[in-house]
């Protein structure tokens, strides 16, 4: 069997067509929130489940190692392996190919390819529509200001975010964020998809804790929940102008400090959370100037975080409101 769909990102249209109703299910569900009914589109992916020989030539430039994944590059394509699968972005972006291993599926779990593999190529695509993936949290405060937290894994972003909400904060995203132009400034939207959260994080919040028999993330010591059903009517679509810009760093030891960040030292963290910028020669120009205007148009903060604003929500409050009134570093 085979089925295709479309999924809407801004304004920017995907075609997802499949051969098997194998690859067709999970990621029409993986990408529902994101799924229109429209005829048209600005880019496509065609994924056949099938096992191939290596497409990739021998001297193209491994270009990025992400998890299980590798990425090459030459003359305008970019291929993503497992070394079992293989997808293809042809030159210019407008449509991707996919030669999907069922060794893939099975040894490695339709979660890895769904959340990592072919996500992992997605975003590629999305930067040729002019959508850069940040590795953050996103929210808006009650007094309509937006929030950026850009970190890695296990930094607290998905925590934070749920103590903001309790506090009158809509949330744009928990994990992964676009950035994008619109009306020369630049524009925060989200990728919908299901929360990864941790048990501790959980446990703390009544209307989390019933959701005990939530499926698991394997592996991960996390439960997948969907916020939009726990906090119904919170989700913000879309946030720009004037940034607060606040990078998460899990301290041991102390209580949290805010610590002012300059437009370089903030740049450099920014980088280590964009790991697709230097794929593509020709976009590397147009990804780095969008996260120099994100900088622009920012106050940028270190969080040193402990563990008292987990305990005492109101040192959490405290701190970003400070944030927000302070200038940081010139």
């Amino acid at each position: 069997m085979q089925g295709n769909f479309v999924v809407k990102f801004g304004k920017a249209l995907i075609s997802v067509q499949t051969d098997s109703q194998d690859l067709f299910d999970p990621l029409s569900a993986y990408l529902r929130e994101h799924r229109v009914e429209s005829d048209d589109f600005d880019a496509e992916i065609e994924l056949n489940l099938k096992k191939i020989l290596s497409p990739i030539p021998t001297y193209a430039r491994l270009a990025l190692r992400y998890y299980a994944v590798k990425v090459f590059y030459l003359e305008g394509r970019v291929y993503f392996t497992d070394f079992r699968s293989f997808l293809t972005l042809e030159p210019g972006g407008k449509k991707l190919i996919g030669y999907v291993s069922p060794e893939t599926l099975e040894e490695s779990g339709i979660h890895f390819f769904t959340h990592t593999f072919f996500t992992l190529a997605l975003f590629e695509l999305l930067r040729h529509q002019g959508f850069f993936f940040l590795h953050s949290s996103a929210l808006i405060s009650p007094e309509k200001k937006p929030c950026l937290f850009p970190a890695g894994g296990g930094e607290g972003k998905s925590t934070l975010a749920l103590h903001l909400i309790h506090q009158g904060y809509r949330f744009i995203s928990d994990d992964i964020v676009f950035l994008s132009r619109a009306s020369g400034r630049v524009t925060v939207s989200g990728f919908k998809k299901l929360s990864h959260l941790s048990l501790e994080a959980m446990k703390r919040f009544p209307e989390l804790a019933q959701l005990k028999h939530a499926p698991s993330l394997d592996g991960k010591g996390k439960k997948i929940v969907d916020l939009d059903r726990v906090y119904p009517g919170q989700r913000a679509d879309q946030a720009g102008g004037k940034f607060l810009l606040i990078f998460p760093k899990r301290v041991d030891n102390g209580n949290s400090r805010l610590q002012p960040l300059s437009s370089l030292e903030g740049f450099k963290l920014l980088l280590s959370q964009s790991p697709l910028v230097f794929i593509e020669p020709a976009l590397a120009k147009e990804h780095m100037g969008i996260l120099r205007d994100l900088i622009g148009s920012s106050r940028l903060w270190l969080l040193e975080s402990g563990k008292d604003w987990i305990e005492d929500p109101m040192v959490l409050k405290n701190l970003i409101g400070r944030a927000g009134q302070g200038r940081g570093k010139e």
